[in-house]
């Protein structure tokens, strides 16, 4: 509030409909009205603009709190940040503009239409080089089942290509796109009353893979 001269802002990222959205709550902690509210979005590695003019309750008076919904879209100038899904953000209000940064969590960029085939999977995932491959131990935390998995994955639009068992263990094979194209391959590799999941992830743009590792602890860490 200090830094934006009274006006405070709380807000998250989401996807909701198929479409990525800002959520943020605007306070005004300042003596003044604060008017005449736009957003915009510099340049950044996915493309992300708004996709309407920001709409906040115009004036905010004095300890005021309003929530808002920005729709967002992937059509804008394309700039690659680091971390690559570093975002920066000016608001303007009649008392100044504000600059400021976040990251951007990279499962707001899984779209729906990312279907593959088995025949395809195992394919792209022969033609991927090993040195693009990330091995990594996930937790299990709540201790859902695989179908549960499947499901709770499947809500943040992580397809399961194909699922096996393997020396008594249980193969799910997955697939993640991203809204610029990329395709992320991953394995899993769940081991009966184990709740330490063996995960294996391929992509031809290794600067996603630990991205998308931090997305999968995240999902599989939320309630």
């Amino acid at each position: 509030a200090q830094k934006g001269k009274g006006l405070e802002i709380i807000g998250t990222f989401a996807r909701r409909n198929n479409q990525i959205v800002m959520e943020m709550d605007f306070s005004n902690k300042a003596l003044q009205p604060m008017s005449d509210f736009a957003l915009q979005l510099n340049r950044n590695s996915f493309g992300l603009t708004p996709a309407q003019p920001l709409q906040v309750t115009s004036p905010l008076f004095p300890n005021q709190n309003v929530s808002t919904q920005l729709v967002l879209n992937t059509t804008g100038q394309i700039l690659k940040m680091d971390p690559l899904t570093n975002l920066q953000i000016a608001v303007k209000n009649s008392v100044d503009v504000f600059y400021f940064a976040c990251v951007v969590p990279i499962h707001v960029y899984f779209i729906q239409d990312n279907e593959m085939d088995k025949m395809a999977f195992v394919q792209a995932w022969q033609e991927i080089p090993e040195s693009n491959e990330i091995k990594h131990q996930l937790q299990n935390v709540h201790g859902l089942s695989i179908d549960d998995l499947q499901n709770k994955l499947r809500l943040n639009n992580i397809h399961t290509v194909t699922r096996t068992i393997i020396e008594q263990k249980e193969m799910l094979y997955q697939t993640i796109k991203l809204t610029n194209g990329i395709f992320v391959l991953i394995e899993l590799k769940i081991t009966p009353g184990n709740r330490t999941i063996a995960f294996s992830l391929k992509t031809r743009v290794p600067d996603v893979g630990s991205l998308v590792v931090n997305a999968y602890e995240l999902i599989l860490s939320s309630n």
